[in-house]
């Protein structure tokens, strides 16, 4: 077991705690060893085995005493017990936007309200206004929230869904006969929430009837239905179509199964206008099918619609940024503030993957939640880097901030400390509650500072919790290109902010969009696969990405809008 999967348990049980009001000093505790535990590159098996798990800050003996439980059997006592006393339904209340454990305690034990369900017709009968603590505000506000959860119902976040078909592949890898494991849909189309797993089994036709037996006897699975396509889930809940087809099939099949529906529907439309039996196509790969009807071949990407089914030889569809493009990855966070690996070891992990330069974006002083970091406190950091570079040469450590966006637009540094910085970001964290208009005044602010470089996650939106504040977005990206600033799409997949489909317009007006992981911990850079997965979209091509830039030429655009100012 992963140290990060290890420390999600830990977390789940501080919570537990917190919603049973029992103990909030234990919970703290199993809070704050949850988080050293992440930041921990070894296996937990490894750190058990060396002894090791004392030497984290946090951690003592009953924590301790815990996770080798959980090495064992995947759980421990303590985490059963409190489960046990927390109807489940009471957790999915937490994705309700502004609704914490304090007021999820309150609406269980004095609402009774115990899933989303009951909270829905709690607010219908106006009990969650008369609660302590709620009122009509609250209570709008949950409403709207839980409007919005409902739009998402059955939806997944990028990264889970390619966990689970990993899982999916390594299972269905011991069953002989099977010659291709193949994922369409969402996951293949690079959107940034998944709905099921969309799987073709290829196999030779002699060996279709006994793959699916071990198919449908396979361990892993659930199934609901039988019949053409196999429907249910993964051990893990994961939702699951499957079909087994032969390789001839294959070509035609796999076109069908990425979708979108719009567009096979089109590509459907013009075999019937030329009298064309798509079953009938001599197409060995999904080149051969497109090309067959006389179309320019359509990357998964950019099948989200019928409008990319064009003519063969009448467009050229721009080549994405690819992840071996990218030279450096900027915005990641250290212990000065929320991160929770080191300067050291980030730069340690850039370097031994062969990437040129990292840049550092710690958090500024208004963000208190996060440890912001006071002048002092920068300067201090400045110094660090710089000892850091001269022993790391050639790689290079970039000082940079996310500096906090006040409600006016104004920052949360002053110019002078702004100008010390290689690069800065500037990001909304507080005060969502805005018009259209407040939100993209107070951005095209912030953007209009000679300082700033970059605006962070755009929206605030967290996929699947909430729908972040509104934002005129070809205002602001005129904006950002009056002033020669970049937008960057937040790689991290619980945001993917930037919206893809803004991409192709920063192309057309070459606003740069750099592709920020947002990390807090090692493992938090490489999550830039999935900002590079989903660019592919717009798409966003690596000369319009500064992250594929060499560092000088990244350091002299920063430089060129501050001094033209």
């Amino acid at each position: 077991m992963t140290p990060q999967a290890a420390s999600a348990l830990l977390r789940h049980y501080a919570l537990l705690l917190d919603l049973l009001g029992e103990d909030s000093f234990r919970a703290r505790t199993y809070d704050n060893a949850a988080r050293m535990l992440e930041a921990q590159a070894e296996p937990l098996d490894a750190l058990i085995a060396q002894n090791r798990l004392q030497q984290i800050k946090g951690i003592g003996p009953g924590i301790a005493s815990a996770l080798i439980e959980i090495s064992s059997r995947g759980t421990f006592s303590d985490l059963d017990a409190a489960q046990q006393k927390v109807p489940p339904g009471v957790l999915d209340l937490l994705r309700i936007e502004g609704l914490g454990v304090k007021k999820a305690r309150v609406l269980w034990k004095e609402g009774r309200v115990t899933s989303l369900d009951e909270l829905e017709s709690a607010l219908h009968q106006d009990i969650v206004s008369r609660l302590p603590g709620f009122g009509a505000k609250t209570a709008e506000k949950f409403r709207i929230s839980l409007e919005f959860l409902k739009t998402v119902s059955g939806r997944h976040l990028r990264h889970h869904a390619d966990r689970a078909a990993e899982a999916v592949r390594q299972s269905l890898a011991a069953i002989p006969g099977i010659q291709e494991v193949f994922f369409g849909g969402s996951l293949r189309r690079c959107l940034e929430t998944v709905g099921d797993l969309d799987v073709l089994v290829i196999a030779l036709p002699d060996a279709l009837s006994s793959v699916r037996r071990s198919i449908e006897q396979h361990s892993g699975f659930t199934w609901t239905d039988t019949g053409p396509i196999l429907r249910g889930a993964t051990a893990a809940r994961f939702p699951v179509e499957l079909s087994l087809i032969p390789p001839q099939q294959a070509a035609l099949r796999k076109v069908i199964v990425t979708g979108s529906k719009d567009h096979v529907r089109a590509l459907l439309a013009i075999a019937a206008r030329r009298g064309v039996d798509p079953e009938q196509l001599p197409a060995q790969s999904e080149q051969d099918v497109y090309s067959a009807l006389g179309l320019e071949y359509v990357p998964p990407a950019l099948r989200e619609s019928a409008d990319t089914v064009v003519a063969a030889g009448s467009c050229t569809f721009p080549t994405p940024v690819a992840l071996s493009d990218i030279r450096g990855i900027l915005h990641c966070h250290t212990p000065a503030s929320d991160g929770h690996s080191t300067l050291r070891e980030l730069v340690t992990a850039m370097i031994d993957k062969g990437y040129e330069y990292l840049g550092i974006a710690d958090h500024s002083q208004a963000a208190a939640y996060a440890h912001g970091l006071t002048p002092d406190r920068v300067r201090a950091q400045w110094k660090e880097i710089d000892e850091l570079n001269r022993e790391v040469a050639p790689f290079r450590v970039l000082k940079g901030t996310e500096v906090d966006i006040h409600a006016d637009g104004r920052l949360d540094f002053d110019d002078d400390l702004l100008a010390g910085f290689d690069f800065v970001i500037a990001s909304i964290h507080t005060g969502f509650a805005m018009t259209e208009d407040e939100a993209t005044n107070r951005l095209c602010r912030a953007l209009e500072n000679p300082h700033v470089d970059i605006l962070g996650h755009a929206t605030g939106r967290l996929l699947l919790e909430r729908i972040g504040y509104p934002v005129n977005h070809e205002r602001l990206i005129e904006c950002a290109a009056r002033h020669g600033k970049a937008i960057e799409l937040n790689s991290n997949p619980h945001r993917l902010d930037l919206d893809w489909r803004w991409l192709a317009q920063c192309e057309a007006a070459r606003v740069p969009v750099p592709l920020n992981p947002d990390a807090h911990i090692v493992d938090g850079l490489w999550e830039i696969r999935y900002g590079v997965e989903v660019a592919a979209k717009g798409p966003l091509t690596a000369a319009n990405c500064p992250s594929t830039w060499p560092v000088d030429t990244f350091l002299n655009w920063c430089n060129i809008h501050t001094r033209e100012t």
